[in-house]
């Protein structure tokens, strides 16, 4: 897996901190709307419990790299619980528009920066966050 995830990364013909009309992409971006919803924002729910994004930033590195750091609230008939994740990954620049791929599970997603603003879609799911 390490070896793919090389291969995308040297697979870009941008270079990943300037590749947007030499704009810096690099940078934290925090979350400020998922599917339209401030945060906190409703994500999921089952017969038994509610999940909801608490918080998210997601930061672009120069060297091709992105950390995505969230919180979940899982709300339950008993009561309420934090949890923090992290996904990790590689990107790449291809003129406004911008390419992930998770390290871990090699899923793939879309986004596009305008300004200091970044919007990711995944699985459906439109993200909105602003540096």
């Amino acid at each position: 897996m390490a070896s793919a995830a090389l291969l995308l990364v040297g697979a870009g013909c941008s270079d990943y901190s300037t590749g947007i009309f030499g704009a810096n992409v690099t940078g934290t971006f925090a979350l400020q709307t998922f599917n339209g919803s401030p945060l906190p924002a409703f994500f999921d729910r089952n017969t038994f419990q509610e999940r909801d994004l608490v918080v998210e930033t997601f930061t672009l590195y120069a060297d091709g790299t992105y950390a995505d750091d969230y919180r979940m609230r899982t709300i339950t008939s008993s009561g309420s619980s934090d949890q923090d994740f992290e996904d990790r990954g590689v990107y790449q620049v291809n003129n406004t528009a911008l390419t992930f791929r998770d390290s871990q599970t090699g899923n793939t997603f879309t986004g596009s920066l305008t300004g200091n603003t970044l919007t990711v879609t995944q699985f459906g799911d439109v993200y909105v966050f602003s540096r």
